[in-house]
């Protein structure tokens, strides 16, 4: 009888180490994953500010210029460095939605699990955005393109209503990550992430 129940505790032991090791190696890759993605994220966080700078400087095109050709060549010139940092946020962010899919995927990450399901939301919603920044830049490329044909305000219309829509967009999306991201930050520090 003692050593049934001596086997029986040897068992049960055994079999605790094996769970336990195998949350740690899991937690511990789902962890991992974790800061990566975090890392990713926020070393985006400049990229992120200078895209919004340069977008801010579209508000003042024709006002430092005086001719529409050196307009329009600041323009091009802002767009296409704003469309580097597009680019680049893109990357960025897949690569964090992949890390935070991965861990959701892990059959033991736990609260790494749930974590991410949380900053997944922030993902999203920013790669949504970069998306719709990446039209408005294309939109304020090919006004740029029109604008010497252009007699009048309202040829450009177009133009300046789907940049004004596209804006509006941009920045709801904005509050809505800004908004998952709380919710994910507080889920991170209650559960000692």
């Amino acid at each position: 009888m003692k050593r049934i129940i001596a086997l029986t505790a040897v068992i049960f032991t055994i079999a605790c180490v094996t769970i336990s090791l195998t949350g740690c190696s899991g937690g511990g890759q789902a962890k991992d994953n974790v800061n990566q993605a975090s890392s990713l994220l926020e070393s985006s966080q400049q990229l992120l500010e200078d895209l919004n700078n340069l977008n801010a400087r579209f508000n003042s095109l024709g006002i430092r210029f005086s001719n529409v050709e050196d307009t329009i060549a600041e323009g091009k010139s802002l767009a296409e460095m704003a469309m580097i940092d597009v680019d680049e946020l893109e990357i960025r962010y897949s690569e964090a939605r992949e890390l935070f899919n991965e861990v959701i995927a892990m059959r033991d990450a736990g609260d790494y699990a749930a974590y991410s399901r949380l900053a997944l939301q922030v993902v999203e919603s920013k790669l949504q955005e970069i998306t719709l920044n990446r039209e408005l830049l294309t939109a304020v490329s090919d006004m740029l393109d029109v604008l010497p044909m252009a007699q009048n305000e309202e040829q450009l219309s177009y133009y300046t209503e789907r940049m004004d829509q596209l804006s509006k967009d941009i920045s709801d999306l904005r509050l809505q990550a800004a908004e998952a991201a709380l919710a994910a930050d507080a889920y991170f520090k209650e559960h000692g992430l």
